[in-house]
């Protein structure tokens, strides 16, 4: 099988780039199993001392697969579509609990699971193409892969509601201006800018600023994995399964407006 990332380790730096740009780089359980098993490589590896996360081409991610969502809805296999929810859950999970910091690379599109992806790591450094959404309501679906749960821990509870409500999509300026950027850099320049950052936090006291990921979480993550257990799979469950999210995929896949059931 194709692998569907690259890795390479330059000086300490471990370098993780999501390679599937004709596509966007969408979060199937494939990406998700890669991008997990590489992250778990990282933090056994000595000589990586911080990672660098991002994805070639044109976006960052676009999230899910809509064509794919369609083939599961018009089979009936929505056993499917939890799989992937497992799957891009396990990853979402690994990466807040695992010491080393991740540094996110963002260019272009971060949409969906792919904004929460973003979210997920440490620090993002984003270029002046970004363009970050939530846009789950709009195919009929809640937040999966943590969105809720990490947006409202970064720019606050209402923030976050409205924002997955109304789905607008944010541009780099505006994703700086909530607070959701460590940098903002200019346009092509994300993965360069990000793996400096990285190297400026490999050459300070490394161990201290593990340990300071492990009091972040602690304080502010600690109930993430019993919310993504219960209170993401409940919702996504009904959600999946819903009359909104079935006429939601077609419309989209039919390029039209959709009909809203409930």
């Amino acid at each position: 099988m194709m692998s569907r990332t690259e890795y390479t380790v330059d000086e300490g730096i471990g370098i993780l780039m999501m390679n599937d740009p004709e596509r966007l780089n969408p979060l199937d359980i494939a990406m998700d199993d890669e991008l997990l098993e590489r992250l778990e490589a990282c933090e056994a590896d000595p000589a990586v001392q911080v990672v660098v996360l991002g994805g070639r081409g044109r976006a960052f991610s676009a999230g899910g697969d809509m064509q794919f969502f369609r083939e599961q809805i018009d089979s009936g296999r929505y056993e499917k579509l939890d799989e992937i929810l497992t799957h891009v859950n396990r990853l979402i999970l690994y990466m807040k609990t695992m010491r080393k910091l991740i540094v996110a690379a963002v260019q272009g599109h971060a949409a969906g699971g792919g904004a929460n992806l973003a979210l997920a790591a440490d620090f993002i450094i984003a270029d002046e193409t970004m363009k970050f959404s939530e846009p789950f309501t709009k195919i009929g679906l809640a937040p999966d892969a943590g969105g809720m749960y990490l947006l409202s821990r970064a720019v606050g509870a209402r923030k976050a509601l409205e924002l997955c409500v109304e789905h607008p999509v944010i541009d780099a300026a505006e994703a700086d201006r909530l607070g959701l950027l460590t940098g903002l850099v200019p346009a092509g320049r994300a993965l360069e800018e990000a793996v400096r950052y990285a190297r400026e936090l490999a050459a300070g006291p490394l161990r201290a600023y593990e340990l300071a990921k492990v009091q972040n979480f602690a304080v502010n993550y600690a109930d993430l994995e019993t919310y993504l257990a219960v209170t993401e799979r409940q919702t996504m469950h009904e959600a999946f399964r819903s009359a909104d999210f079935a006429e939601a995929v077609h419309a989209f896949c039919e390029k039209r407006p959709p009909r809203w059931k409930s």
